[in-house]
């Protein structure tokens, strides 16, 4: 029980940090962009700094959903759950 616990935690603090990394790569796709606009970068720069995106934002659902799996198996864990008698 107390690693469920502890499991969450350590997800949400990863999960902050994922978003924050998000935030940094929307930033640079829109500085991609106005670099490409002035002719100073390729648009393979700007399909790279949007693959990046992508795919931390795949990494943060993922985390999502392990929290969410943690905060089931803490319910469990602490004799939660129903029956369909």
């Amino acid at each position: 029980m107390v690693n469920n616990i502890r499991g969450i935690d350590n997800l949400e603090q990863v999960y902050s940090m994922k978003e924050e990394e998000v935030e940094v790569l929307l930033s640079a796709v829109s500085t991609s962009n106005v670099l490409f606009t002035s002719g100073y970068a390729s648009y393979l720069e700007v399909i790279t700094a949007q693959k990046s995106v992508l795919e931390a934002e795949l990494e943060l659902a993922n985390i999502k959903k392990g929290i969410f799996h943690s905060v089931i198996g803490l319910y469990r864990a602490l004799g939660g759950g129903w029956s369909w008698n």
